[in-house]
């Protein structure tokens, strides 16, 4: 049933609201068309939502980087983390952040043109990703600490 529903891009009737987690469970109900779901990107877990805004649908990426390095851990790296922060400002969709208790983050949202179909929230969803994989991979190449991949239970 599930993929079934999957594969026709449609919910059942009465079902407006789809939840993916990280371990791959979906569930579905009611509730305002909303949906979630989680993935990871170099070993960083994003989350990501569907929301209607003044201009139409949106989703919506955020995943947490790593901590920012203080100055002991040597200021070129970071004052590199944030010129790279920075550079970021500039892109269409997606921004690198620093949140109030130091960490790094990756967030973004693209416009999703409505009706839109699971196709089509993949498609933004990568597009977002894509856009700022470059500033990721710089990171990932002068950052003492990195997201690690997880670990099999």
């Amino acid at each position: 049933m599930t993929i079934e529903m999957l594969a026709s891009n449609t919910l059942p009737p009465g079902v407006d609201q789809m939840h993916i987690d990280a371990g791959g469970t979906l569930r579905i109900g009611s509730g305002g068309g909303l949906v979630e779901f989680g993935f990871r990107f170099m070993d960083i877990p994003f989350t990501a939502n569907t929301r209607r805004i003044q201009s139409g649908p949106i989703v919506q990426i955020s995943g947490e980087i790593a901590p920012l390095p203080y100055s002991a851990e040597g200021i070129v790296v970071r004052r590199s983390a944030i010129a790279i922060i920075d550079a970021s400002q500039d892109l269409a969709h997606t921004r690198l952040a620093v949140s109030k208790h130091k960490t790094i983050l990756c967030v973004g949202k693209a416009p999703l043109t409505d009706p839109w179909t699971p196709v089509d929230l993949i498609a933004a969803s990568a597009s977002v990703i894509l856009e700022v994989r470059p500033f990721l991979q710089l990171l990932a190449e002068i950052l003492p600490t990195w997201p690690k991949p997880p670990t099999a239970d």
